[in-house]
């Protein structure tokens, strides 16, 4: 099994003992096309890695004429959202494929008591999200469909992270103004930070092809709260958009480099946080799935901002189920980095 999945990049993060133990789990398995291999009427209990073969994201009931925007292939992880604790969209097989199968309980019972291999089992995921949204991202700004502000998204990482995380962060970040029309982040440039949006709005932007020109389109704003920069963080690439000051803004950044090197000395701290950037990249994708109609809303956990409220300088934690922790080392923050 190593001899395959070390081919694909996003498992270079594991080590050889890891491999050997999903292997002692897993079981290879053929699927034929026309499958559904996720989805609302199954007991979905198992996560998937596609060794061969095809798989579409699609809508139920299915649809013969539907364009099949997402798919997965080799290298893939298919049903991740079963650890993060929320439903995903409807995967059926397209071709027939070969997958290895993984016990959710097994692997659920492994990551809470080993935190070495949860660090790097997150960050495989973050990986593998991270290279999905970037696809779907692009492909839903040629569409015009623009991402949501889900209110999950928001505090997720406070409230994954304990205290001595945040005051870690607070020591050894660094907080910078961003004034309005400053770009942050560049399109196709390496990012040299992962960025903590503590005041004022920035807009996402993408560069695609359309009719023989580049065009610019903004596919997002982000306000209080928000991360950036997290994608090319867990798989080392460029950014995917860019990101410019819609007004002044105040950011805590937080560099890769530093990072990575608190993430090998700590494994707890990396385990919290590339969980925690799992669920985020999670919710992002099946949030554009919901709005591009290749997933049901009613498949999400997600709790989606009404489209016709205006984005205020301070959150509404009290709409945050089981956030008042994470609002309160949000301000803590705040107040520690205004002293």
């Amino acid at each position: 099994m190593k001899q395959i999945l070390s081919h694909f990049p996003p498992f270079h993060v594991l080590e050889d003992h890891d491999f050997a133990w999903l292997e002692s789990i897993g079981q290879k398995k053929h699927y034929e096309s026309g499958m559904v291999l996720i989805g609302e009427s199954k007991s979905d209990s198992h996560l998937y890695i596609c060794f061969s073969g095809n798989l579409a994201v699609t809508m139920l009931p299915l649809e013969a004429d539907k364009e099949e925007l997402i798919t997965f292939s080799a290298g893939e992880i298919i049903g991740e959202n079963l650890l993060l604790d929320h439903q995903g969209a409807t995967v059926t097989v397209k071709e027939s494929a070969e997958l290895l199968v993984l016990p959710k309980q097994q692997l659920t019972n492994r990551l809470k008591q080993d935190r070495e291999f949860a660090a790097r089992f997150y960050h495989l995921v973050s990986i593998c999200l991270s290279d999905r949204l970037r696809k779907l991202t692009k492909l839903m700004a040629a569409r015009n469909v623009k991402e949501g502000e889900p209110l999950r998204k928001v505090l997720v990482v406070f409230a994954t992270l304990n205290d001595s995380d945040i005051a870690w962060m607070v020591a050894n970040g660094v907080a910078e103004k961003a004034a309005l029309g400053n770009t942050l982040i560049k399109q196709e440039q390496p990012v040299p930070a992962v960025y903590l949006l503590l005041e004022g709005m920035l807009g996402i932007y993408v560069s695609i092809p359309q009719n023989g020109s580049v065009v610019e389109k903004e596919i997002a704003k982000r306000v209080k709260g928000e991360i950036l920069g997290e994608m090319s963080f867990v798989d080392g690439g460029v950014a995917s958009a860019s990101v410019k000051s819609l007004e002044n803004a105040w950011v805590l950044a937080l560099p890769q480099k530093m990072l990575a090197a608190k993430f090998k000395e700590d494994y707890g701290f990396a385990e919290r946080f590339y969980r925690s950037l799992a669920l985020i990249l999670s919710n992002r994708c099946l949030d554009l799935l919901i709005r591009g109609s290749l997933a049901d809303s009613s498949q999400s956990s997600i709790e989606m901002l009404s489209e016709d409220i205006e984005v205020e300088d301070e959150l509404d934690l009290d709409l945050l189920e089981g956030t008042a922790i994470a609002g309160s080392r949000f301000d803590w923050m705040i107040n520690q980095l205004r002293r």
